[in-house]
């Protein structure tokens, strides 16, 4: 997902009995092969990567093509021996610490490690994260914790005006292609978000609200030699007037 645009940049479909882990250099690969960088600007790439991606060999392999990182760390025995090296822990909220600790041996880049301690439910549970970024150690946990925007997205996909889940195809091309359509839906409903809604009242709408409220509405559009005439909707909708409007600014 590309940041602010909330665009999907690439999407691929592994075996659902594959590990995460095995899916990363796929799909790194494929974004290079996209957006082919010089490596003197890779280290302007983030790589933020869940527990299930953030293998020491994996590191390795994105630290060694001159990436930058967050990354959780994937060992419970590791981020328990980093924890009982804590003197002082930091509050990033009231249920979540943070403390610098010291980077594992065995990197091939110099890097700064961050032992977590949070509640749940459960009790306190441990976490650490590897990161190139130079940052508090609290602004660190609160970037990585932004993941929640691209999980929205995500939502977005399956039940949030696009229904990905809805859609059942049993073989493997069929599924391959409703997903990469689903890819081209949102990046046309992100590009309007931020262009002819920027400054409406629709700009906040997501993927539901634009496909339920504001694409149902009735209309008529009149053209003559691919020339537009006019843009009629049924006024009793309470959008149409600054739908309109929108659609006023994106002819023009």
């Amino acid at each position: 997902m590309i940041h602010p645009y909330h665009e999907s940049l690439l999407s691929q479909m592994h075996p659902g009995f594959q590990h995460s882990s095995n899916s990363l250099i796929p799909a790194v690969s494929a974004f290079e092969a996209m957006l082919p960088l010089p490596p003197e600007r890779r280290s302007k790439v983030i790589w933020r990567m869940d527990r299930g991606f953030g293998g020491d060999d994996n590191v390795n392999w994105l630290l060694k093509r001159n990436y930058g990182i967050l990354v959780k760390g994937c060992s419970n025995r590791r981020a328990h021996t980093l924890a009982q090296t804590v003197q002082r822990w930091r509050a990033v909220r009231s249920d979540k610490f943070v403390a610098p600790v010291v980077t594992p041996n065995g990197f091939v880049r110099p890097l700064h490690t961050l032992s977590l301690r949070f509640e749940t439910r459960k009790g306190w549970k441990y976490a650490y994260l590897l990161s190139t970024l130079n940052r508090s150690a609290s602004a660190t946990v609160r970037l990585y914790d932004q993941r929640g925007g691209a999980e929205t997205e995500f939502r977005s996909d399956k039940s949030g005006g696009l229904y990905l889940h809805k859609r059942r195809k049993h073989k493997r091309d069929s599924q391959e292609a409703w997903i990469l359509l689903t890819d081209i839906a949102h990046n046309c409903l992100s590009g309007l978000a931020h262009t002819i809604f920027a400054d409406s009242p629709f700009q906040h709408f997501g993927f539901l609200r634009m496909t339920r409220d504001l694409f149902a509405i009735p209309g008529h559009i009149e053209m003559d030699n691919d020339r537009l005439l006019s843009v009629k909707l049924l006024k009793s909708s309470p959008f149409a007037e600054d739908l309109l409007a929108c659609l006023k600014r994106f002819w023009e």
